[in-house]
């Protein structure tokens, strides 16, 4: 027995047994498993085999789409159930790592729900999918990596037959409608409301079902409240997510034979569609500072292959949202025929394989810093032109690779989650103790280099709860792991 999706709802579900050691994609927990058994909710051994079903579901789904087979840390990924005092969970390329906190009903454990755990996942499975978006400096790219791990949330939710029935009844068939599938981490984000309720959705960690549109992040703020967009990673995640939730009920919907009532096996079909799509697109689009447009407009194309209304659907959706331009999404045809140009002249390769990011040397007085500071740019080469909308017919031109980096930087300083170490003078640097330091200091030939230490749920959309292991700079040299970005004020 185990959660069907978050522990708030409270709805359990008989699972089989998990094999976490199973490969491709196994999974390694500490400690002794217990014996499998029905245990009552609330007890750790619960909380183990909730944990572990989630995770095993979310792994079998997502399988097929890495190429590799296997983590980007190799076959074997570290789940560490509970590290400790914080309402937090992160992703730092050595394992997922889950803590627990005070909710309103007693103590939260971020790693029993498996809206969490999936979620975390997600961002493991896309780094094993395109490894170069760890270190990309763009806000952009640290939202798509956000809003990514929340539809792996979703996706794996619903290889449950229970939960889609359940959400099939609920929306009566409208699958893009305010649900148990579109709120997340509900019993986390109740737990951050007591204390900060405008830092949160009202029901929710956060809801895919929104109704943002694009704009450029660095004209957002650096953070706002929940109901307003900031340029902040989590925040901003929900463009995307938003999008692809709701591309997927417009798959649903062409898919269905009675579009009115969708039948479970044909949600199911959807949610395998939408993911093949959705990694085809990511594989295939450069890195570059407007990779919400690239990506879009791949999935138009790949989506085509599959069912021409299928492709309707997502233009539909995508220039609503603006994401892409009207000239972007009817000209995708012609987009289609340049990509595959590209590859035949060999210009596209940085897309789906090598790194070909390039390095820029900032200036880096301004963070307490005597030598330059490098960071690692979104800079592939574009063998196509996507971009964004505008009102007015407009488009929505990217930022170059460079300035993008430099608001990046600008916004990981000011929120303080740069672990310093030895580089510069207590004096000098800017700080917040309670702050995760998602990314670290590293001295190279000339100056620091910027490295991503973790991806971390920064569940309040700036670190306000981050007082994890990770929290503190404590001069570790090595001790890397991933993380969100954030944005300008």
């Amino acid at each position: 027995m185990a959660w069907e999706d978050d522990p708030e709802p409270g709805v359990t579900v008989e699972r089989p047994v998990p094999d976490i050691a199973r490969r491709p994609l196994a999974f390694s927990f500490s400690g002794k498993a217990p014996r499998p058994a029905r245990y009552a909710p609330g007890s750790d051994e619960f909380r183990y085999w909730t944990t572990a079903e989630a995770l095993r579901r979310g792994a079998d789904f997502w399988s097929k789409f890495v190429p590799a087979g296997q983590w980007q840390v190799g076959p074997i990924l570290k789940v560490l159930r509970d590290e400790g005092a914080d309402l937090n969970a992160y992703y730092d390329r050595k394992a997922l790592n889950f803590f627990h906190g005070q909710g309103p009903k007693g103590t939260v454990y971020s790693g029993e729900s498996p809206d969490i755990a999936c979620h975390e996942m997600g961002h493991a499975i896309l780094d094993s999918i395109k490894p170069q978006l760890w270190d990309a400096a763009s806000d952009e790219i640290a939202a798509f990596h956000e809003g990514f791990a929340d539809i792996s949330a979703i996706l794996s939710a619903l290889q449950l037959p229970s939960l889609r029935a359940a959400i099939l009844a609920d929306t009566k068939g409208q699958l893009y409608r305010n649900s148990r599938l579109s709120r997340l981490a509900e019993q986390l984000g109740s737990a951050i409301r007591m204390s900060h309720p405008d830092l949160v959705d009202p029901d929710s960690l956060r809801n895919a079902v929104n109704s943002f549109t694009y704009v450029d992040p660095l004209t957002l703020p650096q953070s706002a409240p929940a109901s307003h967009l900031s340029s902040e990673a989590h925040s901003f995640s929900r463009v995307i997510s938003g999008a692809v939730f709701e591309s997927m009920a417009g798959l649903l919907t062409a898919k269905a034979k009675k579009p009115a009532s969708p039948s479970s096996d044909e949600l199911l079909q959807t949610s395998n569609d939408i993911a093949a799509i959705l990694v085809a697109a990511i594989r295939q689009a450069p890195v570059v500072p407007n990779f919400y447009a690239q990506v879009a407009a791949i999935m138009v194309v790949e989506a085509g292959k599959l069912n021409p209304d299928y492709a309707a659907a997502l233009k539909g959706v995508f220039v609503r949202r603006s994401i892409l331009s009207l000239h972007s999404a009817t000209h995708v045809e012609a987009l289609h025929s340049s990509v595959a140009a590209a590859r035949r002249a060999g210009v596209a390769g940085t897309a789906d394989g090598g790194d070909g990011l390039r390095l820029a040397a900032l200036p880096a007085g301004n963070y307490g810093l005597a030598k330059p500071l490098f960071v690692q740019t979104a800079s592939h080469h574009r063998p196509y032109l996507a971009q964004g909308g505008r009102p007015l017919n407009d488009v929505c031109e990217p930022p170059s690779s460079t300035t993008a980096a430099r608001s990046f930087a600008d916004d990981l300083f000011r929120r303080g989650s740069v672990a310093y170490h030895a580089a510069s003078g207590v004096e000098y640097r800017l700080d917040n103790h309670r702050a995760a330091k998602t990314h670290q200091l590293v001295k190279v030939p000339g100056g620091h280099r910027l490295e991503r230490r973790m991806f971390e749920c920064g569940f309040c959309f700036g670190g306000t709860f981050s007082r994890s292991r990770h929290g503190q700079d404590k001069g570790r040299k090595n001790d890397k792991a991933p993380k969100d970005r954030n944005r300008r004020s």
